[in-house]
């Protein structure tokens, strides 16, 4: 109980502090200067995987803090704990309890942590603020400062190319895909149970849409 309450305490001030320190760049959601690019993308499993990054990401004390709880309560879920510090010991507990497991389970177990860190925000979200018109282009915004922690650098962008409405992130090169190495995690444990939880609990529809050859992904 102790440990649990420590990392929701950890999630609030990480978040508050993200939500301070960006204020002023709110306002761009609303319509970002980058138009949604084209969308070509392959996703089948013999595509190679992109080449090396020359440029990185680098994880900030939030990110640090974000992905600590995100990993510890992936852990709670999935009873899978390995010895490797970091983001590269979550993406090895990931892989192994695919392999033991299997992609259905580990994407039950996706879903269900992203329930536990939701909590009860995202039922308040959707009943208080669900039908808004700038709903996607608020939560885009809040995408793009709370999640490189765990997929990197995040872009904003609009809807669609007809749609020149802010609502959309693009992926810049997705930790997930580059740490695991496996396309199998993408799907099973990022796309399809985030595509869930957005559609079930924040009543907002979402699409993703993974680039393998360069590790771009586009959600809207």
């Amino acid at each position: 109980m102790h440990d649990s309450s420590f990392f929701k305490k950890g999630c609030f001030i990480a978040i508050l502090l993200v939500a301070v320190s960006h204020y002023t760049s709110f306002v761009e959601c609303l319509n970002p200067a980058a138009p949604r690019p084209p969308t070509h993308y392959k996703s089948a499993s013999n595509i190679p995987s992109p080449p090396p990054d020359e440029n990185p990401f680098l994880p900030s004390p939030i990110d640090d803090a974000l992905a600590a709880a995100f990993r510890w309560t992936l852990q709670r879920q999935s009873g899978e704990v390995s010895d490797i510090p970091g983001f590269n010991g979550m993406m090895q507990e990931l892989l192994d309890y695919r392999v033991k497991h299997g992609p259905e389970e580990l994407e039950r177990v996706s879903y269900r942590t992203m329930i536990a860190l939701g909590g009860p925000i995202p039922f308040i979200y959707k009943h208080l603020f669900g039908k808004m018109e700038a709903t996607p282009a608020i939560l885009a915004w809040f995408a793009k400062f709370l999640l490189p922690f765990l997929v990197g650098d995040m872009t904003l962008t609009t809807r669609s190319a007809d749609d020149m409405r802010g609502g959309g992130v693009l992926v810049k090169r997705c930790r997930v895909l580059e740490g695991s190495g496996c396309k199998g995690i993408c799907a099973k444990m990022c796309k399809g149970p985030t595509q869930q939880f957005f559609q079930e609990q924040w009543g907002v529809p979402l699409t993703m849409s993974p680039n393998f050859e360069t590790g771009e992904c586009q959600l809207v």
